[in-house]
């Protein structure tokens, strides 16, 4: 699969060199391809709603951030976005690993992956489901282009049907 090598290579394109981050499966495999090259800031998270603060920190330092998670963890971020980002009109990508859909084993998942968009679209985020690895280039960059023109967050969702469904084991 090339999907984690598109995704660095276009955060690198894009001048987006601070990752903060929630590790799980989906996000370690770009964060496997990034750490190989120290153009890449990391910032491990404890909660989510921690990356909105540091990568508000950093847009204002001049450098550009992505923050990374797992679809459930956008719950934690609400009103960070709310109360900091959106107002303060700060772009950066949210990266969003999808829970919750197709081939969900876990049950508690499946209540945020049904209100993921909902979510996002209360907050007026805009945001945008990657399926298959042939539009990953054209949305990604895109999110990108369309975050730092709007100057406000935008999101990206990567579906089950892109980096397959997590195993149970």
């Amino acid at each position: 699969m090339e999907w984690p090598r598109k995704i660095v290579s276009l955060l690198k394109a894009n001048d987006i060199c601070s990752i903060s981050f929630i590790p799980d499966s989906v996000i370690g495999q770009i964060l496997k391809v990034a750490e190989k090259d120290p153009y890449f800031h990391f910032t491990t998270l404890a909660r989510e709603e921690e990356g909105i603060g540091i990568i508000t920190g950093e847009y204002f330092a001049g450098r550009q951030g992505v923050l990374m998670m797992q679809g459930a963890g956008l719950g934690n971020c609400v009103n960070a976005l709310a109360s900091l980002a959106i107002p303060y009109q700060i772009p950066f990508l949210i990266l969003i690993s999808q829970r919750g859909e197709l081939g969900e084993f876990n049950a508690c998942h499946v209540v945020m992956g049904k209100a993921l968009r909902s979510i996002l679209e209360a907050l007026g985020i805009q945001h945008y489901t990657v399926n298959r690895e042939d539009e990953l280039e054209t949305i990604l960059d895109g999110a990108i282009k369309t975050a730092y023109t709007s100057e406000q967050p935008v999101a990206v969702i990567l579906s089950t049907t892109l980096v397959g469904w997590k195993d149970e084991k």
